[in-house]
């Protein structure tokens, strides 16, 4: 059997984040680390998502040494793990108990005792109960930091999957856009997304947010009916091989209203101005404080959400800028980024959300749709 590759993790990557943050192993548990660190199918959209489900009676895990070496812990009764994993070391667990045993008995043999070990944040209790009680004379650290900065760059092969996940989203949004007309609900729109999705070969949607009029777009699926002059927005993410898309757009039966057009016509503006800055290099902050300044300038009284949020295995791995939270962080080469932004419109929000990659040469969108309000 040919030897299955790492999607995206990369050893030489791991050997240098886990050494700047001093950090002599790493432990994850959650389902979309162990599936990046090791290609266990460990997702709630996996092909089967049995290990998904079971994760909580048998909790799958890997350890990642300092060295970037990779042990993976995983349900027993799991047969394919060598199709599917490229971690040279792999052991069957039965039970919590189970996998806390194994993971300290391999801590051990590590040589990590007395050392700095690091869980991500939402580390089940009985482990770092086991850890700390096992292992008192090693400090027990956030490694949520160490993770976030290995996802953010992407290979080749999972920007590839991204953006086949994109084209996917964009047809089911073009699906709902084409078929659009007075008297549909937000479940007709929702059942026309769900098929185009599944239908164009993705293992399922990541997302499926709709709204009409004012609804709430975070709770679709009531009944809302479409009528003249309201505009629907879809904001859907659709999942290929495990990665995630997002992009929103909207429609209109009838016309548009002026106003709204003018903020998507200014949002857009302010979205391509942050496209044509960030380059390899630039600071975050200092892109999210002149996207602002920018848009000061073409509605002084203004108020907008300018966001930018790393996408991959999740639609929001981290925020980069926004109004929650701005990293003091540089761009870099093959970073993967929605650029949204929403402007308040009568009782909504209204706005243009796109994905971008950061190549040596600047930001290139990978989106294809037109930005603007379509009209049917």
């Amino acid at each position: 059997m040919t030897r299955v590759q790492p999607i995206g993790y990369s050893k030489r990557r791991a050997q240098e984040i886990l050494e700047k943050y001093d950090i002599d192993a790493l432990v994850v548990t959650s389902p979309v680390n162990v599936f990046y660190f090791s290609g266990l199918p460990t997702q709630h959209v996996s092909p089967n998502p049995i290990l998904y489900v079971l994760n909580n009676q048998y909790p799958n895990a890997v350890l990642i040494r300092k060295d970037g070496e990779t042990s993976l812990f995983h349900w027993e009764l799991f047969q394919s793990v060598e199709r599917f994993s490229w971690a040279d070391d792999h052991v069957g667990i039965l039970s919590q108990k189970d996998t806390a045993r194994q993971i300290l008995s391999k801590l051990k043999k590590w040589g990590v005792e007395g050392k700095n070990i690091a869980v991500e944040s939402t580390a089940p209790k009985y482990l770092t109960d086991q850890l700390t009680r096992k292992l008192p004379n090693s400090p027990v650290v956030d490694g949520d930091r160490t993770i976030l900065e290995l996802r953010m760059i992407k290979t080749e092969e999972e920007i590839t999957r991204i953006e086949k996940a994109l084209v996917i989203a964009e047809q089911a949004i073009m699906a709902c856009i084409d078929q659009a007309c007075e008297g549909m609900t937000d479940n007709d729109f929702l059942k026309i997304a769900r098929a185009t999705i599944v239908e164009s070969g993705a293992e399922g949607w990541d997302h499926l947010t709709l709204s009409i009029g004012d609804s709430d777009p975070e709770a679709p699926g009531i009944g809302t009916v479409l009528q003249q002059g309201d505009i629907a927005r879809f904001d859907f993410g659709a999942v290929w091989q495990g990665y995630v898309s997002d992009i929103s757009r909207h429609v209109v039966i009838g016309e548009a209203p002026e106003e709204a057009k003018g903020i998507i016509d200014r949002l857009i503006q302010v979205q391509e101005f942050c496209e044509e800055q960030i380059k390899p290099g630039l600071n975050m902050k200092q892109i999210s404080n002149d996207a602002n300044v920018f848009y000061s300038t073409l509605n002084p009284n203004g108020n907008t959400l300018v966001t930018a949020h790393s996408i991959g295995l999740e639609t929001e791995e981290v925020h980069l800028f926004g109004p929650v939270q701005v990293l003091d962080l540089p761009f870099e080469e093959n970073m993967v980024l929605e650029i949204e932004l929403w402007e308040k419109f009568q009782n909504s929000l209204i706005g243009v959300e796109d994905c971008y990659v950061i190549r040596s040469d600047g930001c290139k969108r990978l989106t294809t749709l037109d930005k603007h309000i379509f009209i049917r």
